[in-house]
């Protein structure tokens, strides 16, 4: 019986996407006799993903047929045949297609007991939000440095800033992670200038001017080494030259635009970190043509666009769909990491993360206040106490 209902729900959903082709005008046809045949791109398999709540279906267009018509143009067609709830990846032929069981889940609240898990075995994880099959999507920015984000006021830019910066403060300890954060606009980063992950939280451009040099000097200081050592990366340094990693914070970034100092500096880190443990966090409401023009898009490989101001604004993260994000969708995004995807970023008030982050606060007089502080606990939480970084498995356990 199970699997004559399998064999009946694939040969429903190959129906509905061919029908959905033949809508979408995407298929020859040739004639035999009296009869006009059509030829619709062939499709490979459809699989039932149980665990994960979604169907995959995989095909692959004919040649000569037109791959923008379906990931671009066309795309409504599928939502129409379909439903919101899904995902289509692919290039010039060969393509995935994912629906999923339910949308998107509106109104995550950020728990670190519950992201946990998605961090293990990571060095700099990236927090980017939950996927359409309820599981977190959390990047190693080892392997894709730099994270630029944007999205208008309201939209869920300043919560993502705080889950990515909490999570990794409470997940590195000081000596392994330093954290330099501009805040031009004094409104971001003021809940972390006390925590000691944290070296210099700075407002001013002649700070920012300064602290970018100290770090520009580090990088170049980190490159003789791995010339030295003859490695690729920090983390090949011998153990006496074990390298800290470094983020740099910049908040409404554009704001510097005119700096042609440290729009330099930017760029250079962007180009040349990664392999000395140097990483970018640069937000802004909006983007800016001038900034982010190919080749410094292209060094910015975790793009996060929350409501975009227009479709123009969209386009230059590559994240197409940002603009039509609706205004009480708060935390919803549009991530191009090498493949679009639409997420729910978890929501992080500001009065939660300074809980969450006052074990990591030092005092002015440079005396580390341990006060623990409750998490407030998930739906399926118990209230876990202070969940630990990653070397702290017995707390946790």
């Amino acid at each position: 019986m199970f699997f004559l209902k399998d064999y009946l729900y694939k040969q429903k959903v190959k129906s509905k996407l061919l029908d959905c082709f033949r809508s979408a005008e995407i298929y020859f046809t040739a004639k035999a006799g009296n009869r006009t045949v059509y030829i619709y791109p062939k499709i490979h398999s459809v699989k039932y993903k149980a665990n994960e709540r979604f169907t995959e279906v995989v095909f692959t267009l004919l040649n000569g047929m037109n791959p923008h018509d379906l990931m671009i143009k066309k795309r409504y067609i599928l939502e129409q045949y379909f439903g919101k709830s899904i995902d289509l990846q692919g290039d010039l032929k060969k393509f995935v297609l994912n629906i999923y069981d339910k949308p998107l889940m509106p109104n995550v609240t950020y728990s670190y007991k519950e992201i946990f898990p998605y961090l293990e075995g990571m060095d700099m994880p990236i927090v980017v939000g939950k996927k359409k099959n309820g599981r977190y999507l959390v990047l190693e920015s080892l392997e894709l440095p730099h994270v630029i984000i944007q999205g208008t006021t309201g939209s869920g830019k300043s919560s993502a800033i705080r889950v990515i910066l909490t999570t990794l403060i409470k997940y590195r300890r000081p000596e392994e992670l330093d954290i330099y954060c501009i805040d031009g606009k004094r409104a971001e980063f003021g809940l972390f200038k006390r925590v000691e992950h944290v070296q210099k939280v700075v407002y001013s451009n002649k700070d920012a001017r300064k602290v970018l040099k100290d770090v520009t000097k580090m990088m170049y200081q980190r490159e003789e080494l791995l010339d030295t050592f003859d490695v690729p990366h920090v983390n090949d340094l011998p153990k006496e030259h074990k390298q800290k990693y470094i983020l740099v914070a910049v908040d409404e970034f554009i704001e510097y635009l005119d700096d042609k100092e440290i729009m330099s500096d930017i760029i250079k880190i962007s180009s040349k970190g990664r392999a000395v443990g140097i990483f970018l966090l640069a937000s802004a409401q909006r983007m800016d043509a001038d900034v982010m023009d190919t080749k410094a898009r292209g060094n910015f490989n975790i793009r996060m666009s929350f409501r975009a101001v227009d479709k123009t604004n969209a386009m230059l993260l590559g994240t197409q769909g940002a603009e039509k994000i609706k205004r009480e969708e708060k935390g919803r995004l549009i991530l191009n990491s090498g493949e679009i995807e639409e997420l729910q970023s978890p929501h992080l008030t500001y009065d939660k993360a300074r809980n969450l982050l006052n074990p990591y606060m030092v005092s002015k007089s440079n005396i580390k206040d341990v006060t623990e502080v409750q998490d407030e606990p998930s739906s399926d939480s118990c209230g876990v106490l202070n969940e630990p970084h990653k070397n702290d498995l017995d707390l946790f356990l």
